[in-house]
């Protein structure tokens, strides 16, 4: 059977979505195309036989051509509905900037996001599975459960079964700091465990190498308002107090986001912050409305 260009953009179309368990198309095609040629062969003779005046005829093809088209509507709805029923069956939340967010899941466990941060888990969470996948910053109280407790991250997966412990995963990099329990954080090609009290601070990979102590109390700084600094670039610093505040920094040289900072400095207010900074590294900040400039 020759498919028109309707049909043929929605075949084509079609093979390029990702779908999870979709149905075997060649099957759900053979069915739609024996459906249309069952068509044609009944009319066919109706047709040899000058049944059908030229008004009759027009309408019949007219028919066929509608019906053609409603089965690829079909066939293509066929082959969306698991995307549609995918989104629909998740649960995402997201902070802006200059925003936190308090949830409970269906668990017990207390998840404490970040601002400009996304997470997103399943509706069946805590029934077969308690994953959830995390852009940005979470600090996570896990209760204990049967289950395991995933975090998917795009630098690697976190899995417990009940502890505290707080992961940040932006551009920028990638940490994940145990509060009390243990914790395995994986990637492709490497497993590692963190104790309480331990933590991992990469920018890519990582190794057993770069497992350290966490060095400073108050542990992760965001939840106590605080920025802590350990030769930290200016450019990272101003990225957290961005979106911490909801302003936007700008830097009057680009030479001038490579200046480290080292220190805890309070966050509970941003003249304190801009202040304070400005001392650290000997740097005006003027103040527009939103805007701030580095001079």
């Amino acid at each position: 059977m020759e498919l028109n260009k309707k049909d043929k953009l929605i075949w084509e179309l079609s093979t390029k979505i990702e779908l999870p368990d979709p149905p075997d198309k060649n099957e759900v095609w053979d069915r739609l195309a024996q459906s249309i040629e069952t068509l044609d062969d009944q009319l066919k003779p109706a047709q040899d036989a000058g049944m059908f005046s030229l008004p009759e005829w027009k309408v019949q093809v007219q028919s066929i051509f509608n019906l053609k088209g409603a089965l690829s509507f079909a066939f293509a709805l066929v082959l969306i509905f698991p995307i549609l029923y995918n989104s629909f069956a998740r649960n995402t939340i997201i902070t802006h900037a200059a925003e936190n967010k308090t949830l409970q899941l269906a668990d017990g466990s207390k998840v404490v996001l970040n601002s400009d941060s996304k997470i997103i888990f399943d509706e069946d969470y805590n029934i077969d599975n308690r994953s959830i996948k995390l852009e940005g910053e979470a600090y996570f109280d896990i209760v204990k459960g049967d289950i395991p407790f995933i975090v998917d991250t795009q630098h690697g997966k976190i899995t417990v079964l009940g502890t505290i412990f707080n992961v940040h995963t932006r551009n920028n990099g990638f940490e994940v700091g145990v509060s009390q329990g243990n914790v395995k954080v994986s990637n492709a090609t490497l497993d590692l465990q963190l104790r309480e009290g331990q933590l991992i601070n990469v920018s890519s990979n990582f190794s057993s190498g770069d497992i350290s102590e966490i060095y400073y109390e108050d542990y992760p700084d965001w939840i106590n308002q605080k920025f802590y600094c350990d030769h930290t670039s200016l450019s990272d610093l101003c990225a957290e107090i961005e979106r911490t505040f909801n302003i936007k920094i700008k830097f009057s040289k680009p030479s001038l986001q490579e200046i480290t900072v080292s220190g805890v400095i309070d966050a509970s207010d941003l003249e304190a912050v801009l202040h304070t900074v400005s001392l650290l590294t000997q740097h005006e900040f003027k103040l527009e409305g939103d805007t701030c400039t580095i001079i």
